[in-house]
């Protein structure tokens, strides 16, 4: 019967039929394995990890068309400058390749695709230098730039950064309109895919250069429920919820890895700046600047939901978020893991004059040329410590409210996803108002020991 069950599954085509047997499915395997009681674990993993990606993770939020995601995101901005020398050296090794094969007379397109690229503002000040450097080695050569994210991705916000309608600037100056990229420069052509970068994305052998920020955390789903958690980057290392985390999210990063494989040219290189943990347990909002975690005020706001009856039981258990900051270790894993340190010197940020870390393995044909953790501040916490009225509670108030839209554009479908469909979208809406208000009055309270630095993994992977 489990096996007809699994056939039919795999026929059918109707989603809710899918759904029904889905859940058949993983009832029979609770039953059956060790973890939940008799199939294997690998299996019961297995069939997890197999599972269709959920759609609507990340759900944007603000205007559509007002670019609202960058304009409330400016760490971001910072997280990608500090990647710009390893993607301008990135290019200076594409260009390389590309002159050996005679690629501009033949008039090959030079291809770069940002990978989960949001409203696209805070990678255009790379790319325009990416595109600068083509143009200057290669006058005549197409160039084409692919931007990938998800169908429901503010796609408005991202032509009107590229051609120059919204402004792009990070910081806190004042925003000025650039020359769109199509405008500055001819013959550059812009594409935008919604199709998940867990799928193939572009032809074999099309890209020359590849990026993602802030991106390849996100799981296809949920490996196992937390019921004490909302994070996985708090759960205790080596506790069943970690190493569930850990092995769903091996999985979905060498599927990354092998789509990415199969689209790069050889010589291409994936450059790929990511949430990680580091070994001194800091993560997105907890580091040595600090006392306080980010995540750990949303679990204490939204467990205090739970225990006053603003929200259920059910709701607290049920919102989880499907993500994993890995660490180095971990995102080297596919590669072999056999660390050592980096032979590629001519790399910035990720080369053996920055510590960087290289792998002897390789994986689908990729190499690591460098790989080494990375920390940005928050730069609203780095302004309010320097510029910000210490003594003034209006201060306060008004660097949390403009502090803490950064940590909601990210998280905030995550809590509403967690909250039951019997609410109206309204009541989901304004139960998530109460959860970002109640933590804008906790960085107002206590400013200086509450931020956003960002803890990445900054990785150059080249495809030979």
């Amino acid at each position: 019967l489990f096996i007809a069950r699994l056939v039919h599954l795999h026929r059918c085509r109707q989603r809710f039929c899918r759904a029904k047997c889905r859940e058949s499915l993983m009832w029979r395997l609770r039953c059956r394995s060790p973890a939940f009681g008799g199939l294997s674990r690998r299996v019961a993993h297995r069939w997890q990890s197999s599972q269709a990606e959920v759609r609507g993770k990340h759900v944007p939020i603000g205007e559509a068309g007002s670019g609202y995601y960058s304009d409330h995101t400016k760490g971001c901005y910072d997280v990608v400058d500090k990647a710009t020398p390893m993607m301008l050296e990135a290019c200076r090794s594409a260009l390389a390749q590309r002159q050996q094969r005679k690629a501009m007379e033949s008039a090959e397109p030079f291809v770069i695709c940002d990978y989960g690229c949001a409203d696209a503002g805070t990678s255009l000040p790379m790319m325009r230098k990416l595109v600068r450097m083509v143009r200057e080695a290669e006058p005549s050569t197409p160039i084409v730039l692919v931007y990938e994210d998800q169908p429901q991705n503010d796609w408005s916000s991202v032509f009107n950064r590229i051609s120059g309608d919204i402004p792009s600037v990070g910081g806190f100056g004042e925003a000025t309109l650039e020359k769109g990229i199509t405008e500055e420069h001819e013959n550059v052509s812009v594409f935008a895919t919604g199709v998940s970068f867990y799928q193939r994305n572009l032809p074999e052998g099309f890209a020359d250069l590849m990026f993602s920020a802030t991106a390849m955390h996100w799981l296809k789903t949920v490996p196992k429920p937390m019921p004490d958690l909302l994070h996985s980057c708090m759960a205790e290392p080596g506790s069943p919820e970690d190493l569930e985390y850990e092995a769903a999210a091996l999985d979905d990063w060498k599927c990354i890895l092998e789509h990415r494989a199969h689209e790069l040219k050889p010589g291409g290189v994936f450059g790929v700046v990511s949430f990680s943990k580091t070994p001194e347990g800091y993560f997105l909002g907890r580091s040595s600047h600090v006392k306080e975690s980010m995540h750990a005020h949303f679990l204490d706001i939204w467990r205090s939901f739970a225990q006053t009856g603003l929200i259920t039981n059910d709701e607290f258990v049920a919102t989880n978020f499907p993500m994993r900051y890995r660490s180095l270790e971990e995102y080297l894993a596919p590669f072999g893991g056999d660390v050592a340190p980096s032979a590629d010197a001519d790399f910035p940020v990720v080369g053996a004059t920055a510590g960087g870390l290289s792998t002897s393995g390789r994986f689908e044909g990729l190499r690591v040329v460098g790989a080494v953790y990375g920390e940005v501040r928050c730069p609203y916490h780095v302004r309010w410590m320097n510029e910000g009225d210490q003594s003034s509670a209006e201060a306060k108030k008004a660097h949390a409210e403009h502090y803490v839209p950064t940590t909601r554009t990210w998280s905030n479908s995550t809590f509403e996803m967690g909250l039951s469909r019997s609410r109206t979208p309204e009541d989901r809406a304004a139960i998530v108002e109460r959860l970002f208000q109640a933590y804008t009055d906790v960085v107002a309270a206590r400013p200086g020991e509450n931020c956003m630095d960002y803890e990445h993994v900054y990785m150059a992977i080249q495809k030979e």
